[in-house]
């Protein structure tokens, strides 16, 4: 008789684990970077570049990086909270790199746009 006491809640104990693991699979988001490649030119602060064909070219798009994981040279990953990044913060000096960037979609009145999640510099 004991027996049938512990099956209702054993049960509902298991459907509440099950709910668990489906909603933190189903909630689970993961995003693939965009890989770009090109000479980065920083602003004084180091804080945002502008991403170049060549390292003479002139146009360029530009790319916030405060906040972004980064990697100089020597491979070593750094966190992007403490800058400024291998980039440096001369702006009339160019660094190629490569970036990681992620499309976010805004959601309930916050910003989305091409982040940068994080960059590499090379050579």
């Amino acid at each position: 008789m004991r027996v049938k006491a512990f099956v209702a809640p054993v049960a509902v104990g298991v459907v509440a684990a099950g709910a668990l693991v489906f909603w933190a699979f189903a909630t689970r988001h993961t995003a693939t970077p965009e890989v770009v490649e090109g000479w980065a030119g920083p602003n004084d602060t180091g804080t945002a570049i502008s991403v170049h064909t060549s390292e003479d070219a002139t146009d360029g798009n530009s790319y916030l990086i405060a906040g972004a994981d980064w990697a100089g040279r020597d491979d070593v990953w750094h966190d992007g909270s403490v800058g400024p990044s291998c980039v440096g913060t001369d702006p009339s000096t160019r660094v190629r790199v490569r970036l990681g960037i992620v499309n976010v979609t805004p959601v309930e009145g916050g910003i989305g746009g091409q982040v940068v999640a994080w960059l590499r510099c090379l050579d």
